[in-house]
């Protein structure tokens, strides 16, 4: 009776030993799988050059609707108060105030009245400022920033990112939003476009250094960025903690039973 309760002990032991060998090469596996996923440009040659990169070959031009901020400075303090007063809140809880481009395409701006914006640059605005405050202002510093530009992210990751200035890269998008997660596609992230009347609809790869070559390399804004999820690593990460919840299941089973027969 002794020698049978020994064997069926070291049959447990064993089979304990298989479950952990067995759940432990899954870990190992699972992890080896979430670190490739982190690589970003795996096709990038190490100490390399890439030429024929996309530049930043547009200036956003101001529109109906937009919201922007004019900081005004200048050697006469009191005097560029009046220019820095109070301006309309552009709502939103990520935004601030500025001056609303109105239907017409106009703002109404202290001391020179209505001003024709739309279809300008932020800085030929600053430009035409910088000549207009002569009279009322010593030496005036003028900057023009947008208020209500936004680029939108789904998907995976849901976040929205005011774009103050002209333009943002996707690599700029990402880090802000906290980078691309583990249970995401690096390789099928979708921007969505406005133009005009139109959408347009981008896959960008970036696992492959081609994303720099891209013309959706800099987003514009009301850019929407669709973070697809990795549906092989949710699933993965799905039955790695079943079989965890089994192992440990049969593992306590295992346990009662060899001391049942102690």
């Amino acid at each position: 009776m002794q020698k049978l309760q020994l064997a069926y002990k070291s049959i447990f032991r064993m089979f304990g030993f298989f479950l952990l060998v067995s759940y432990l090469s899954s870990f190992l596996v699972s992890c080896v799988s979430s670190k490739k996923n982190v690589l970003y440009f795996e096709n990038l040659p190490k100490d390399t050059i890439l030429y024929n990169l996309v530049t930043k070959d547009f200036e956003i031009k101001i529109r109906k609707g937009d919201v922007i901020n004019i900081a005004v400075t200048s050697l006469s303090t009191e005097a560029s108060l009046v220019f820095n007063s109070p301006q309309v809140a552009a709502g939103g809880a990520n935004s601030g105030s500025g001056y609303m481009v109105d239907l017409d395409g106009n703002v109404l701006y202290p001391k020179l009245g209505v001003i024709h914006v739309e279809g300008m640059s932020p800085t030929e605005l600053r430009d035409r400022l910088l000549k207009d405050l002569l009279p009322y202002l010593k030496d005036p510093a003028i900057t023009v920033t947008f208020v209500n530009h936004k680029i939108v992210i789904i998907g995976e990751v849901n976040q929205v990112l005011m774009m103050p200035n002209e333009s943002m890269t996707i690599l700029e998008a990402i880090s802000q939003s906290g980078g691309v997660p583990l249970t995401a596609r690096k390789d099928n992230i979708l921007v969505i476009r406005e133009n005009g009347a139109d959408k347009q609809f981008k896959r960008l790869n970036l696992n492959n250094s081609s994303i720099f070559t891209s013309p959706f390399y800099y987003l514009k804004p009301n850019d929407i960025l669709y973070v697809e999820p990795d549906l092989a690593q949710k699933g993965a990460g799905k039955t790695q903690q079943i079989v965890g919840y089994i192992t440990a299941g049969i593992s306590l089973i295992f346990i009662i039973a060899d001391r049942i027969i102690k």
